[in-house]
């Protein structure tokens, strides 16, 4: 099975080791190439799940007024959504940093239960 990467994350100010830990995996994001905006909104990132529920709005909207086909429809928002999916760990690294969370490690493990396991018990 291969392992997946995860940074983590932490507050600046934490003296605690496991205080706060946030731990983000390397690599496309299901979650958000399917739930997109809500996605972001579940995690508390209010300004990029706005923006891209007013992306999606903005696009879907322009698609209809353009009148193109159903496909080109379908191709643009499978696009956008690949984008997202993408991006997204990249953007919840970027927010964390904003809310004050320094990067402390980056670890591994076959699932994230393993790579937390790795990051407690100090093996790297």
């Amino acid at each position: 099975m291969a392992r997946k990467i995860y940074t983590v994350h932490a507050r600046s100010w934490s003296a605690s080791r496991d205080g706060d830990a946030v731990f983000v995996r390397e690599g496309f994001n299901w979650a958000a190439f399917v739930f997109g905006p809500f996605w972001a909104l579940w995690l508390g990132m209010w300004r990029t799940g706005i923006a891209l529920l007013v992306l999606s709005v903005v696009v879907s909207g322009s698609l209809v007024v353009l009148g193109t086909t159903d496909g080109a429809e379908l191709a643009v928002t499978l696009a956008s959504q690949l984008v997202i999916g993408l991006w997204a760990n990249d953007w919840r690294r970027y927010v964390l940093g904003r809310r004050d969370f320094t990067e402390r490690a980056v670890v591994s493990g076959r699932n994230l239960g393993d790579a937390e396991h790795h990051y407690f018990a100090g093996g790297r």
